[in-house]
């Protein structure tokens, strides 16, 4: 019984330590903003490229907003507009910290 106590109480410590798990961003109403921004790719190539949109805006990357905008459209095959509001869509969904950086 003490093993089990050990194995168990050790987990539980760490989280109460730790304190509540951090939230998560919500990929539904990600996506479901995504299309009705008329973006027709699946649900986790969105995801994946708003994430990727963040990573782009990195300071140490050195792209801008029209930088990482251009790249959306071509990938995705969007107009500028869509292009621009996908990206302020995924700042402020998974990275705000780079809200200034996109008129967010």
């Amino acid at each position: 019984m003490p093993r089990f106590v050990r194995w168990i109480g050790c987990p539980m410590m760490t989280l109460a330590l730790l304190g509540a798990p951090v939230a998560q961003a919500d990929n539904a109403s990600f996506v479901a903003e995504t299309r009705a921004l008329g973006f027709q790719q699946w649900d986790d190539v969105l995801i994946r490229m708003g994430l990727s949109s963040c990573r782009f805006l990195q300071p140490h990357l050195r792209r801008d907003a029209v930088d990482v905008e251009e790249h959306i459209m071509r990938y995705a095959g969007v107009e500028p507009d869509q292009a621009h509001q996908f990206l302020v869509l995924s700042v402020n969904e998974y990275c705000p910290q780079y809200a200034d950086r996109v008129g967010a």
